[in-house]
């Protein structure tokens, strides 16, 4: 079975029937021979096979994936789009961040509007072939650009800011592009508002940020903890963030650093709930662990990018005993070799191996989705949720035990296909 951009052919406004050998992401265990019953862009039922087809009305076309599982797309919670025009750029894996970072800065500059939205393109190109159904893409403007438009895959847009030395997210982002992200965000709920990290934006930005997501019911977002640059600069104010600082003239002389841990110091600004997604979390205490899980923040891991960046190892294990919501997602193309959340979910099956499969497998599905705000939709095959479904072949699996690994490595293979992939227009 091969990746395929295209769904099945079906004709289009009449209900179809894809029937598979397992059913998976119905949250609760996989269910053998089982069905999913859509009609467009919508799941109307799920269960046995034989439940389904008994209850299904005249006209239904039935399509049979033979020995595959079908389960939800995947969501990849954090991705940078526009970044993907640095794709190859930059060699990998970097000796640090900081060589790293050099080499991002030193790049940016020569990215034009038409270059960034030609990175865009190609990166919503790999989420199509890695059966991708839903990702959070974080962009500093160009993914707000019309041109921008004419990608295919369901995203939430995080705009980001960038400004040590601004006082709120309307000064960060500039009159005209805050004027776009609220006219953006006034007639699409999958528009909202970010902030980069704890050393590239001041508090009242971060806190502003916030307080514009929070208003607005939508999920935040802030790269926390990645590096041990970050956690110096909060306890010292010196070091290579101070120096990047300074490099770009963005320094507040009233700033003091704060002496503590990044996430400490998101508790102190008020910016910690359920709906402030932390990205990376790589230097993480056991009591910022605590911390993050008593405001029942979600987490995002990425770790190929910190692999890559040379950063350290995030505790995946920890936020899973601790119940966190927990979510997988690429990065960039500038830090990571593709898009391919099934080549993630491998990564960390091999890197942490007291983590069940069928965790990991969550964390490619609702557990992005929730992390997004968009659990409603997307993450589980259930009735009233989009249609977005994936054939992964389980030809070879011995059972239900070791299916949810089955279906990671068979679809890091390339063995799957889209079972149902509805227009998004």
């Amino acid at each position: 079975m091969s990746c395929a951009i295209k769904p099945l052919e079906t004709t289009p406004d009449l209900p179809v029937l894809h029937r598979a050998a397992w059913l998976v992401g119905m949250n609760g265990p996989a269910v053998e021979n089982g069905a999913v019953l859509v009609k467009g862009k919508i799941i109307l039922a799920a269960g046995s096979y034989p439940s389904i087809a008994s209850r299904c009305p005249a006209g239904v076309q039935h399509v049979d994936h033979g020995a595959a599982a079908i389960m939800p797309g995947l969501v990849n919670a954090h991705t940078h789009l526009e970044l993907s025009a640095l794709h190859g750029e930059i060699p990998l894996p970097a000796p640090s961040f900081r060589a790293w970072l050099d080499q991002i800065l030193s790049r940016r500059t020569t990215l034009t509007p038409a270059i960034l939205i030609r990175g865009i393109l190609e990166g919503d190109a790999q989420l199509q072939i890695s059966g991708t159904a839903l990702a959070g893409d974080v962009t500093n403007g160009a993914r707000l650009a019309p041109e921008a438009a004419g990608t295919k895959t369901p995203r939430h847009i995080f705009l980001e800011p960038l400004g040590f030395d601004r006082q709120s997210l309307e000064s960060a982002l500039g009159p005209d592009l805050f004027g776009a992200l609220c006219e953006a965000a006034g007639r699409d709920l999958s528009i909202g508002a970010a902030a980069h990290s704890c050393y590239s934006n001041s508090p009242a930005v971060i806190s502003s940020a916030k307080a514009w997501s929070r208003g607005r019911n939508r999920p935040f977002s802030i790269h926390l903890a990645e590096h041990t640059d970050e956690i110096e600069f909060l306890m010292t104010g010196k070091g290579f963030c101070r120096d990047i600082l300074e490099r770009l003239g963005r320094t507040d002389a009233d700033w003091t650093p704060p002496g503590v841990s990044p996430i400490r110091y998101l508790e102190r600004l008020g910016v910690l709930d359920s709906q402030t997604l932390l990205v990376h979390a790589v230097h993480m205490t056991a009591s910022d662990w605590e911390i993050a899980a008593k405001r029942r923040c979600p987490v995002c891991f990425c770790p190929r990018s910190n692999w890559n960046l040379n950063v350290g190892r995030a505790d995946v294990e920890r936020a899973v005993q601790l119940g966190m919501t927990a979510a997988l997602g690429t990065d960039s193309l500038a830090s990571n070799a593709d898009l391919n959340l099934f080549e993630e979910a491998s990564f960390l099956l091999d890197c942490y191996p007291n983590l069940r499969p069928e965790t990991v497998l969550a964390m490619l599905t609702m557990g992005g989705a929730t992390a997004l705000g968009q659990s409603h939709l997307y993450g589980s095959i259930e009735p009233g949720k989009r249609s977005f479904l994936l054939a992964v072949d389980t030809a070879n699996s011995p059972g239900p035990t070791q299916l949810a690994e089955i279906i990671i490595r068979q679809g890091r293979k390339g063995g799957w296909q889209w079972a149902n992939c509805p227009k998004t227009g």
